[in-house]
């Protein structure tokens, strides 16, 4: 990104905004060491670990020489919790307002885009979401940013006095056009403006980026109606926040330790096409003499003859160390050990529970902070929706991000609770079906009580006891 700079001394000359390029081309070097982390992430993640293998290994293995071996476990950290954080909807005390959060989320599809953010998000600490206005449909757009990994991606630039405030944001991507032509594109957010770069497929010479809507129009302004900025509609997703400018990744510790497991892999394999097999030996005649096959006798007509065995290695200590590092990857990470599957340490049913408590309670704490970003992102939706729409929505009311409950019991659980309070005779009808559907409204509870009534003339029979007598 050096090269910004120089190529934009002719496409804005105007001091202040090339100091700006400046820094920020300054910034965006200074952060070379976390966009190369973020690459290293998404490679382990997809299983690009550079495992190294001999040729004797690849034939056994039958791998092309671009094929990679490992026993991957970064997705299941990642997946794990990732998957644990599903937004139901919004709360805000103005229902007009709930309203329209509900159909913004729908038409930008973020049943399947929060999923992503929320993987991203885990996977490599920083991720966003870029609110944009659509004007062909006059509603907010939400679309998932990945963070800049040196290529292309977006980024925040933060404060250095106040390092939870942005001061400006960038967004980067490559076009193709044509065979070997490739433009590369530039975006720079501001809280009143945004400004637009093209290399014009030339490489190193920056220009000017004008939108066919306002081809005179340079900056974009940023601003509502009443001329105040509109502020970086870029919002940024955290993981493990600290409290710092930027989040961790979830496989920051993993890395060495998956490192060592595909070592441990790889030397168990080695171990066992070289010495976990028996070696048959003779002395006093020739093996040609003999017939050694599945099903066979072994003998010789030589009546000096010995034959015997080498017994193959033992292989127990190479399992044993890769299942613990296995298990070592689920401990630092708080990720279920059945998760594993490790062989020989099926925990108990308690175990399994303690296990999840810790995997809970990671997700609950993503759920304030990606919670926070989530209403951040709706936020500045309904300032869009002010600015260039049709509404004039409160920006004072309260927004709040409800999540999916994954952690209610199953049927069987439920049941169980209901039938002990059958047998205690201490529950009305109304109170099992709210046990046995907890996701219901009142309403909807009230609405089956009624209908129990109506079909049985008595409250929800006890589970366990005898059938009436006719």
């Amino acid at each position: 990104m050096a090269t910004i700079v120089e190529g934009l001394r002719q496409a804005q000359p105007e001091g202040e905004t090339l100091i700006e390029f400046a820094f920020l081309d300054w910034l965006v070097q200074q952060e070379g060491e976390r966009q190369a982390k973020y690459t290293g992430f998404r490679d382990y993640y997809d299983g690009e670990q550079l495992t190294q293998l001999t040729a004797r290994m690849r034939k056994f293995l039958e791998l092309r020489d671009d094929q990679e071996f490992n026993l991957n476990m970064c997705p299941i950290v990642v997946d794990a919790l990732a998957e644990k954080l599903k937004v139901a909807n919004f709360g805000c005390e103005d229902e007009k307002q709930q309203d329209l959060f509900t159909e913004w989320w729908a038409h930008s599809r973020m049943d399947g885009q929060q999923g992503i953010t929320h993987l991203a998000g885990v996977r490599d600490g920083d991720t966003y979401v870029m609110v944009e206005w659509d004007n062909e449909n006059a509603r907010p757009r939400f679309t998932h940013e990945n963070a800049y990994d040196g290529t292309a991606g977006t980024h925040v630039v933060y404060s250095d006095e106040h390092r939870m405030i942005p001061r400006m944001a960038m967004k980067r991507w490559i076009i193709t056009g044509g065979i070997d032509a490739k433009t590369i594109r530039t975006n720079l957010y501001y809280p009143d403006r945004i400004e637009k770069y093209t290399d014009n497929a030339g490489g190193d010479l920056w220009q000017q980026f004008y939108d066919d809507e306002a081809p005179e129009e340079w900056p974009r302004p940023w601003v509502d109606k009443a001329g105040q900025p509109l502020g970086i509609p870029l919002v940024h997703f955290r993981n493990k926040d600290q409290g710092k400018s930027y989040g961790k990744s979830e496989l920051e510790d993993v890395l060495p330790q998956q490192n060592a497991l595909n070592k441990s892999i790889i030397d168990l394999l080695a171990a066992g096409d070289t010495t976990a097999f028996q070696i048959p030996w003779m002395t006093g005649a020739k093996p040609s003499n003999t017939t050694y096959a599945p099903g066979s006798w072994v003998y010789s007509e030589n009546p000096n003859a010995s034959i015997g065995v080498l017994s193959g290695a033992q292989l127990d200590n190479l399992i044993t160390l890769k299942d613990s590092i296995a298990a070592d990857i689920a401990k630092i990470t708080r990720t279920p050990l059945s998760f594993f599957q490790l062989t020989g340490q099926v925990s108990s049913e308690g175990s399994q529970k303690e296990g999840r408590a810790g995997l809970s309670a990671k997700a609950r704490d993503r759920m304030v902070t990606f919670g926070n970003a989530w209403e951040d992102v709706q936020h500045m939706a309904r300032k869009l929706s002010n600015a260039f729409g049709n509404t004039a929505l409160d920006l004072t009311k309260t927004i709040t991000t409800v999540w999916e409950d994954d952690e209610k019991p199953d049927d069987t659980e439920l049941a169980t609770q209901v039938e002990l309070l059958n047998r205690a005779g201490a529950a009305s009808t109304k109170t099992k079906v709210t046990i046995l559907h907890p996701e219901w409204t009142p309403k909807e509870v009230d609405e089956e009580v009624a209908l129990i009534m109506a079909e049985s003339g008595m409250a929800v029979p006890d589970l366990g006891s005898p059938p009436p007598v006719e």
